[in-house]
């Protein structure tokens, strides 16, 4: 009896050293943790901060128009001391009729005729495009989408490639794209709106938008859903220039299509894993 009780005395205080061990040791873990994180929140305040200002002015001349953007960056240690600046200014000039949606946006009238967006360069936004499976490729850039090369019936002056992108089940028309290999944008230094941005804005009777301070890149929605977008220099590596069209409904349409198709493949490669399973347990 009295051997029992001992051997229970030792478990206990082992067991009570064990636990004291264990309290330690994560005590001495959450020190090093506050204290990495003391170290860390130290060294961050020690790092350069960088501040961008931003202005912004708009001058007329007589007929023209002039809007500048100036951006200064700064970069200060922790002691407020400044280590480096930076500054970059650009602007753009255009006369006032360049800059005014008049003539632009038709006046409401009983006569006029309703703006067509169903269509760009003669592809209909929503119809089935019918094309060779091997004239059908799928494009890293867009995942829920497949392309096609195409060639409109009145190809854009200056573009050489023209894509229509589908969605991946149906192939219903998404999206339309020019692309040109050299920039088109005039380069006599005026600013003025290429003719293809004005002739966006009058074909569908609204003003295009600029992205960019320093890119000839603009947007333009032409109705509920419908965008297009035309930059005319430095678009991507392979174009200079692309303008692209787009309908929110089928690019919609084609993401749920693309969960569909790739929920139909997860299932299907399940099914041959059990398959592949079941064939070595019956080997086995």
């Amino acid at each position: 009896m009295k051997n029992r009780n001992m051997l229970t005395f030792g478990l206990a205080a082992g067991l009570v050293a064990l636990v004291g061990t264990c309290l330690i040791a994560k005590e001495k873990q959450s020190d090093a943790a506050d204290k990495a994180k003391e170290t860390a929140a130290v060294e961050k305040a020690k790092e350069p901060a960088t501040r961008t200002q931003v202005e912004t002015s708009v001058t007329t001349n007589n007929n023209m128009v002039t809007e500048r953007r100036r951006e200064t960056t700064t970069t200060t240690d922790a002691d407020g001391n400044v280590i480096a600046t930076s500054t970059s200014e650009s602007l753009q000039s255009y006369p006032v009729g360049d800059c005014s949606t008049a003539g632009v946006v038709a006046a409401p009238s009983a006569k006029a005729e309703p703006v067509n967006t169903d269509t760009f360069l003669g592809l209909k936004f929503g119809d089935v495009y019918k094309a060779g499976k091997k004239d059908i490729v799928r494009d890293p850039d867009e995942p829920s989408l497949v392309r096609a090369k195409f060639k409109p019936a009145k190809p854009l002056a200056g573009f050489d490639d023209y894509f229509v992108y589908l969605t991946p089940k149906t192939h219903k028309v998404a999206m339309v794209c020019a692309c040109a290999k050299k920039a088109i944008e005039p380069a006599d230094g005026n600013w003025r709106r290429h003719e293809l941005i004005v002739a966006l804005q009058k074909r569908y009777r609204t003003w295009a938008r600029s992205l960019s301070w320093t890119h000839p890149y603009y947007r333009l929605d032409v109705a509920p859903g419908r965008s297009i977008t035309a930059c005319l220099a430095g678009a991507s590596e392979d174009y200079e220039a692309v303008i692209t069209a787009w309908d929110s409904d089928v690019t919609r349409l084609a993401d749920k299509e693309r969960r569909a198709i790739d929920e139909e493949a997860r299932k299907a490669a399940e099914k041959n894993r059990d398959k592949r399973i079941q064939d070595a347990i019956n080997a086995f």
